[in-house]
């Protein structure tokens, strides 16, 4: 068999592989073993602490407004007080983790609940989210000014 043949072939199911897990991940329900939350970034991205190494997690459910590189100032300040939010709910908190596979950046997809309640069906009850499952991001500046 022809070297380049083999190559080609192996670097196509790569690249296939990817792509499905990245356009339909596989859900898995089981806590992540070993991983802690470390850093909360923003109101809908964590660090987790795990034994083999740290990682970047976003919170599935929700859409909390962008603090990193926001669209207006009223975005910068919802999503920071998203954020506030999401520390306080899991300061001091029993937490759960539930892995639902990764995003197209390579992030960790995970479910986040503290003391047994979801953290973002409480963001979103408090006004600080809104309900996402994936596809296109609401326009927070535009949202914010109606």
């Amino acid at each position: 068999m022809d070297t380049n043949l083999v190559i080609y072939c192996g670097l196509t199911f790569l690249v296939l592989y990817s792509l499905a897990e990245r356009v339909a991940p596989v859900p898995r329900t089981s806590a992540i073993d070993g991983c802690q939350l470390g850093y909360v970034y923003d109101g809908d991205t964590v660090e987790l602490k795990c034994p083999d190494r740290t990682r970047t997690a976003r919170l599935v459910g929700f859409d909390t407004p962008e603090t990193k590189e926001p669209g207006c100032a009223a975005e910068k300040a919802l999503g920071d007080k998203a954020t506030r939010r999401l520390r306080e709910l899991v300061n001091g908190a029993e937490l759960s983790l539930g892995h639902e596979g990764h995003d197209k950046y390579g992030r960790e997809l995970v479910r986040l609940s503290a003391d047994g309640l979801d953290v973002g069906k409480t963001l979103i009850r408090e006004g600080l989210a809104v309900a996402y499952s994936a596809g296109a991001r609401i326009n927070w500046c535009d949202r914010l000014a109606g």
